[in-house]
């Protein structure tokens, strides 16, 4: 049932967001965090890439956010005054 459902969230979000708040959040003068959130982030994208398993959730998600940005360009396509 899990493969056609597909995971909540891509494998790997939750180490891509501790990344960016490594590499963005705790600044220091050696740029040790930098570096380190940087490639937590990296090795975070890349398991979203190999690993996630796309199923009707994820295929649900991005079929909303489609429609979202969709509505978002509509207006603004329709509140323009020529």
């Amino acid at each position: 049932m899990k493969e056609i459902l597909g995971d909540y969230e891509p494998k790997g979000k939750t180490l891509q967001a501790v990344g960016k708040f490594i590499a963005f959040g705790l600044d220091d003068p050696f740029h040790l965090t930098t570096i380190t959130g940087l490639t937590l982030y990296g090795v975070g994208k890349y398991m979203e890439k190999k690993s996630t398993n796309y199923g009707l959730r994820l295929a649900y998600q991005d079929l909303e956010e489609f429609r979202r940005r969709l509505r978002e360009a509509i207006l603004d396509i329709s509140s323009i005054r020529l």
